[in-house]
């Protein structure tokens, strides 16, 4: 439902003008969002390693919150892969920026 709420106030509204506060409604949903907004703060595709370190050493998680940031490593991981695959179709200052990073072999366990 919050979803749902999310995409009828984006299709309403001017922009800015999203009511999360309400959308959220609870306490503990609210929470949950700032600590997932934080979490993914962290998260750099090219340092995955680091990222989860800082995660895990400083947020409690329960087993459920492990499993959705496995997915979120593994999504950045998707993405990282198409991006790599397509980089010819990046705007040349993109091109130059990700290939002075570290080569990527296309995964993030390294």
């Amino acid at each position: 439902m919050m979803i749902k709420e999310f995409l009828r106030q984006l299709n309403e509204k001017e922009e800015g003008d999203i009511d999360l506060d309400n959308i959220l409604g609870s306490d503990r949903n609210k929470a949950v969002y700032e600590k997932w907004i934080q979490v993914f703060s962290v998260m750099n595709p090219m340092s995955i390693l680091t990222g989860l370190s800082v995660v895990v050493n400083s947020m409690k998680m329960a087993q459920r919150d492990e499993v959705i940031l496995l997915a979120y490593v593994k999504f950045m991981e998707q993405n990282m892969k198409k991006l790599i695959t397509d980089m010819s179709s990046l705007p040349k200052e993109f091109q130059k920026q990700i290939k002075g990073e570290e080569n990527y072999d296309g995964t993030m366990f390294n």
